[in-house]
């Protein structure tokens, strides 16, 4: 059925049931992924999923109700289950509809070669990684994952107040992971690619890359438990951040949640840590025009030069602080709560490669993997405590694998304490980014 039609006809029957103010959110999406194994197609998944969330005040209190059916034949209980919501809502949970911005910054989300591209090329690309991942070394036993996909949604959100606004996106990820063993010894590396285009895929690399990082690790050894200087690795150090996000939006902090609080243009963070959210960054992962609200998103310094510049903010914790929304209204989903999330979320760059940073830390660990993360974080207080692997640095270059250690400090203090950041920014799908960076001195408990 036509959207706007729809829409059309579910407003008018909602006025006329003695709603004032309404919306609609619609989201859909599907996928297709294929994983092969020994040569042939293990599994072929072709999803899709959606749906469509209706709210409207009624009797000054806002009600809501969702269907995935979109058809005439809904409308009426739409409007009925939004009214009966609207009478159970707690009435300090204070939302508005939005009568939207001026402008709108366009960013591109969706590519139509990407949509274009046959079934056959995805399996001929998790082949080619196959094969790419077994002939890298003897040792080498299982590409026991080898995944590539493509994703596909798309967001329409229109309103009574004449809000009207939409989105596709589009993207290709890929997935290998290796399997290696030496005598007695097993271990395992896999290697994650995703981007806009098939020619970001390239199965040779990633098959070879998930290779390299399994071989790496054979005889990998616990260490003696003291302080060693600590440098991360991009990605590893981009799951640790994402721990902490929550420590930025405006919710946290207004809740007491956040050891943030009271801190804006005070320092949290070395000198040398600059940390941005631009929804708008070109081929970014969570790049966006407009929120979930229908507010205009714009790219925004969070932290400078250490500095707490701003927090994140939806339109109802901006109005209790008394500002404008960032444009970080987001929800999960069209059944989601409007919440507050970061979009590309990451650190700048520093100057030097990541060899020169090795060599700044002279002696100590490269972590390159990071185990139960959730239950060893404590995103309040900052404090951490969790399993890692890696590698030993020593006369500042990288050498044999390090495994069975716990590394233990507190996020805030490392933030103040980081002595150097690499120029190797990488991003995950999630729309965090960090280059590697030296953190200088952390606990570390092994043999």
């Amino acid at each position: 059925m036509d959207m706007k039609n729809f829409k059309e006809k579910l407003f008018e029957k909602a006025k006329n049931e003695g709603f004032l103010d309404c919306e609609i959110y619609y989201y859909s999406s599907k996928s297709i992924k294929v994983s092969v194994l020994n040569g042939d197609i293990e599994k072929f998944d072709n999803q899709t999923s959606g749906g469509l969330s209706f709210r409207g005040f009624y009797n000054g209190k806002i009600g809501y109700a969702y269907t995935e059916k979109i058809d005439d034949s809904t409308i009426d209980s739409l409007v009925q289950y939004a009214k009966e919501n609207s009478e159970i809502i707690n009435e300090e949970e204070k939302e508005e509809i939005y009568t939207g911005d001026n402008n709108y910054t366009p960013v591109k989300t969706f590519y139509q070669d990407l949509e274009n591209v046959d079934v056959d090329i995805l399996i001929d690309k998790a082949l080619q990684m196959e094969k790419a991942c077994l002939k890298y070394d003897e040792r080498i036993i299982s590409c026991n994952h080898c995944v590539v996909g493509k994703s596909f949604s798309q967001i329409y959100i229109s309103n009574t107040k004449g809000l009207e606004l939409s989105k596709k996106e589009n993207y290709v990820l890929a997935f290998a992971g290796a399997i290696a063993k030496e005598g007695e010894d097993i271990k395992s590396g896999t290697e994650i690619v995703a981007g806009f285009e098939m020619e970001d895929i390239d199965p040779v690399y990633i098959g070879r890359k998930a290779s390299e990082k399994a071989i790496s690790c054979l005889g990998a050894k616990s260490l003696p438990s003291k302080n060693y200087n600590i440098v991360f690795e991009n990605e590893c150090f981009s799951d640790l951040l994402s721990c902490f996000l929550g420590n930025f939006c405006a919710e946290s902090v207004q809740k007491g949640f956040s050891l943030l609080k009271g801190k804006l243009n005070e320092k949290i963070a070395s000198d040398i840590i600059t940390i941005v959210d631009e929804p708008l960054l070109e081929k970014g992962f969570n790049s966006n025009s407009f929120d979930s609200e229908g507010v205009a998103c714009y790219n925004k310094t969070v932290v400078e030069n250490g500095i707490l510049k701003t927090y994140l903010y939806n339109l109802k914790t901006a109005k209790k602080d008394g500002v404008k929304s960032t444009g970080n209204g987001f929800k999960d989903g069209y059944k989601g709560k409007i919440g507050i999330s970061p979009t590309n979320f990451y650190i700048k760059n520093g100057n030097k490669s990541l060899d020169d940073i090795l060599k700044t830390a002279e002696s100590g660990i490269y972590i390159t993997d990071l185990a139960g993360l959730h239950a060893g974080v404590n995103d309040i207080s900052g404090d951490f405590s969790i399993l890692a692997n890696g590698y030993l640095i020593e006369n500042g270059v990288k050498t044999k694998g390090v495994e069975q250690i716990t590394i233990a400090g507190n996020f805030y203090d490392m933030l103040k304490n980081i002595k150097d950041i690499a120029n190797d920014l990488k991003f995950s799908v999630s729309g965090i980014g960090c280059p590697s960076i030296f953190v200088g001195s952390l606990s570390v408990s092994g043999e």
